[in-house]
């Protein structure tokens, strides 16, 4: 009985000393990540809140040390799905990154890394037709472009700030009884 005493107490000692020893490593703002959805989205299709998955195209280098491109899936989530509108308004995105779970068991948590990906706008186009008489009335009909981005499409964001780089913490041993 002393003996499994013993043994669950190094156990435990064993768990959290691993625990402390790894710390988390950071990946610096001003770091390029590449990357493609694993869908499509769309400002016409697609709406606020809703998530997605992505893959990183590139490694991601650290310290001598990488974070690889096989294996290495992410999600986000759609922070504005803007439709296109009249006077020329395009459709836009806003998308943020939140996290990656790489093949080795790490998990890269992004801080508040959000990026906006437009349509193409008529704006300044029916602004000039606004002042022709008999047409200007129509320019306010004029829809600004709306924006899909598919899987084939790479996307590229710089880190507004630091993300962490962490491993899971290990499951803890259940306690059985014989």
């Amino acid at each position: 009985m002393l003996a499994r005493a013993f043994a669950a107490a190094a156990l435990l000692i064993a768990t959290c000393g691993a625990m402390l020893a790894v710390k988390p490593q950071y990946i610096a703002a001003g770091t390029h990540v590449q990357f493609h959805l694993a869908a499509p989205v769309s400002s016409s299709q697609s709406h606020t809140g809703q998530t997605f998955a992505f893959a990183l195209l590139t490694p991601i280098v650290l310290d001598g040390s990488e974070i690889p491109v096989d294996g290495s899936m992410g999600s986000g989530t759609i922070v504005l799905a803007g439709h296109a509108g009249p006077n020329g308004h395009e459709g836009d995105l806003t998308l943020r990154i939140d996290t990656i779970h790489t093949a080795d068991g790490r998990v890269v948590t992004f801080a508040d890394q959000h990026f906006e990906i437009n349509g193409k706008n008529y704006k300044i186009a029916t602004g000039v037709l606004g002042f022709v008489p008999f047409v200007g009335i129509g320019a306010h009909i004029i829809r600004g472009n709306e924006i899909t981005v598919d899987p084939s499409t790479p996307i590229e964001t710089v880190l507004l700030h630091p993300a962490t780089i962490a491993y899971p913490p290990a499951p803890q041993p259940s306690a059985t009884s014989t």
